[in-house]
């Protein structure tokens, strides 16, 4: 005959986490999610650093153009000075001759993007910390 009394006393093995595994699983999430939440949210961020950037150096480029007599100003539009200082310009006479002046490889997502922190006046390109939300009629986006 079985001892039945032994068998009621011995504990049984149960398929289910202990409390320090809990813990420890919504530690590990915690750390996790307290990575991701703000790497979520300078995704604009970076698309203004970008802007900014590609902005100003259209500004200097346009600067030292204009300092070497090739002017890129066009008609006081932004997208259309923007798109010439792309496309470039050279020198063709001064100390400056033979000096090519251009920003390669911007996209029109780019151009966009920098157009918003320049602005057109007085025959000059000049960059602004604040973008621009709603252009004025002659520089539409």
């Amino acid at each position: 005959m079985k001892n039945h009394a032994y068998k009621s006393n011995q504990r049984r093995a149960c398929p289910a986490f202990s409390l320090f595994e809990v813990l420890m699983f919504i530690a590990i999430i915690g750390v996790m999610v307290g990575m991701l939440v703000p790497m979520l949210g300078h995704h604009d961020t970076a698309y203004a650093a970008r802007d900014r950037r590609n902005a100003q150096e259209l500004c200097s480029t346009c600067m030292m153009a204009q300092a070497a007599e090739v002017n890129f100003v066009q008609d006081e539009s932004v997208i259309d000075t923007v798109r010439a200082i792309v496309r470039g310009g050279m020198s063709v006479r001064g100390a400056m001759r033979g000096r090519v002046f251009m920003v390669p490889g911007l996209s029109d997502e780019d151009i966009q993007g920098a157009a918003k922190y320049l602005r057109v006046r007085d025959g000059q390109l000049l960059y602004t910390t604040t973008a621009m939300t709603a252009p004025p009629g002659d520089q539409r986006l």
